[in-house]
């Protein structure tokens, strides 16, 4: 059974056709563990029991406010208890590991940063929709459909106050301007754009009360700040005028790159101040360590590595601003804190590693835009004092795309049959249980170029020659030797399976050993594609005219590709 959804506290109700129901079961706070007999014959002990347990249960209903944070191209290797290696040091990200779980076989949805946004906030894989490879611009349409639910309606709809304050990337309709046929490219044109006139689709209307951030990513225009459907300034200036870094276009006057991820965690604690007791949503989608690298003044030459680590050095110090106004409002017990990355580290890592040493893939293979484990493995803490154990950790392989699953499960929300379709709770996971239930369920991991791979449990079948993403070239791979890396001949095939539990730096092929395993994932990925869907349910749409990509469902063996090209983003 569908109800609407429930009116916001304010009084607004959401302007979408969505529906919800609340979970009105209630909680089982018999013992699970039955005491001795004899000890049930003592009253003074078994009202102790029953306190204990009903203390429990309260516990367990109860809301907790929630801060998701964002990193935009944070690498496995950039955060020091991932990497003990890791030449840059971020004190409050392995404070929040300290206190939380540190989730070891985390991925984003995609190796680029608008399908992975997209995935994260709808629990539905982006490559579902007209969004096959790439990203989108600072001007184009959104990819967000009306009628999806979001991260932020979900939370609404249990009387949470909810913002977005960051880099939005998904999309908005400006005022004016020239659309193509297709509106799911990366456009960065503002010709004919009425800077003076409301913004259409912000993330306003995607269930957020409040909305402050920027477009798209620190390189694409338009560099201007913009709160829920308007700009702050107008953007009179160009940025070339006003700063250095990213593509040409219109810029408010005064515009600094350094200046953002500052300003963000301002809004950020004010609206945390503005919303306590709570409950409340804060989704913080940082503009960082993503180029153009522009670090704070008082941050140039912090991490004695370069003017990326600098730039690190910042994100983990506005991280751990985030994490002191909550201990100051008294609000930490009872907030979960998530820190995780939208995909993997920029390609300039090479270079970097090569000079100093720095690997923010870590060990593992690729970059950005791979399907290789360094364009999708990302950090993933998350802390919830009384609810996840300080200083534990998990290697249950999972996707950001099951973020939906998960908040449902902890607000007490059932699904609509039709949202979520790919979102798998890990809140078992964060309680410390047994991950064979996700294991189970296969993640698909989708490249900036379109291409698939998909892993269940131990197996991560490639469904592609090369790494899908960067033209690295089909014959050769990146390899690292003792800080350094090379080129070393290597022969992808047309698919690739590894065993990522003996093998996770993905070195020796097994296709021709378990050509059984590679088959069954062909099919399971194939099964994901034509379902509409990757949870039980009934059937979905998924978008697919003009998808070349989806040659690996021929029965006839796939052409090995000449190489890769690289998406700009």
């Amino acid at each position: 059974m569908k109800t609407s959804w429930p009116m916001h506290p304010t009084g607004r109700q959401n302007e979408r056709a969505q529906h919800l129901t609340t979970n009105e079961a209630t909680h089982d706070t018999s013992d699970p563990h039955p005491a001795n007999p004899q000890m049930n014959m003592k009253p003074t002990l078994t009202c102790f029991c029953f306190l204990l347990l009903t203390a429990f249960a309260s516990a367990e209903v109860r809301q907790p406010n929630v801060v998701l944070i964002f990193a935009d191209d944070m690498g496995y290797g950039d955060v020091t208890c991932y990497d003990a290696q890791s030449r840059i040091h971020t004190p409050n990200l392995d404070r929040l590991a300290m206190g939380g779980m540190r989730f070891t076989d985390a991925h984003s949805a995609s190796a680029v940063c608008t399908p992975s946004r997209y995935a994260l906030l709808t629990g539905r894989y982006a490559w579902r929709t007209g969004l096959k490879s790439g990203v989108l611009g600072g001007f184009s349409q959104p990819l967000i459909e009306k009628g999806r639910m979001t991260l932020a309606d979900l939370f609404q709809g249990k009387g949470y106050r909810t913002a977005c304050i960051g880099k939005w990337h998904l999309g908005m309709d400006w005022s004016g301007g020239i659309r193509g046929e297709n509106g799911y490219n990366m456009r960065n044109n503002s010709e004919g754009i009425d800077f003076t006139k409301p913004i259409q689709n912000t993330a306003v209307v995607n269930g957020f009360d409040e909305y402050f951030g920027i477009a798209a990513s620190l390189d694409m225009p338009p560099y201007v700040f913009i709160r829920n459907d308007r700009v702050t300034e107008q953007p009179t200036s160009s940025l070339k005028e006003e700063d250095k870094g990213g593509r040409p276009g219109p810029a408010a006057p005064g515009w600094r790159h350094k200046h953002v991820m500052p300003t963000l965690t301002d809004e950020v604690i004010s609206f945390i101040q503005r919303s306590k007791p709570g409950p409340f949503f804060v989704y913080m989608p940082l503009n960082a360590p993503h180029t153009p690298h522009a670090p704070g003044d008082a941050f140039v030459g912090k991490s004695k590595l370069d003017i990326y680590g600098d730039f690190m050095v910042e994100v983990d110090h506005h991280i751990g601003r985030v994490m002191d106004e909550l201990d100051r409002l008294k609000l930490s017990d009872n907030t979960l804190v998530i820190v995780t990355s939208d995909n993997g580290p920029e390609t300039n890592m090479f270079p970097r590693l090569n000079k100093s040493g720095h690997d923010s893939s870590s060990h593992f293979l690729g970059a950005k835009r791979d399907n290789w484990e360094g364009g999708h493995r990302v950090p993933f803490i998350a802390r919830w004092p009384g609810v996840i154990a300080p200083g534990s950790q998990c290697d249950t392989p999972f996707c950001l795309v099951d973020m939906m699953a998960t908040f449902a499960e902890i607000a007490s929300v059932a699904l609509p049959e039709d949202q979520g379709v790919d979102s798998v709770s890990i809140l078992p996971l964060m309680h410390g249980k047994n991950g064979d239930y996700r294991n189970r369920h296969a993640i698909i991991h989708h490249s900036s170029t379109g291409r698939f791979a998909i892993r269940r449990g131990d197996w991560k079948l490639l469904l592609h020659a090369g790494s899908g993403g960067n033209g690295y070239g089909t014959g050769k791979r990146s390899t690292r030797y003792n800080g350094t890396i090379e080129q070393k001949s290597f022969n992808t095939a047309d698919r690739q399976l590894y065993n990522m539990r003996t093998d996770p730096d993905e070195t020796t092929n097994l296709i021709e050993k378990y050509p059984e395993v590679a088959s069954e994932l062909t099919a399971l990925a194939g099964e994901y594609v034509s379902k509409g869907r990757s949870t039980p349910g009934p059937r979905q749409e998924t978008i697919l005219q003009n998808w070349p990509q989806l040659d690996w469902l021929s029965l006839d063996p796939v052409p090995t590709a000449s190489g890769d090209t690289a998406n700009p983003n």
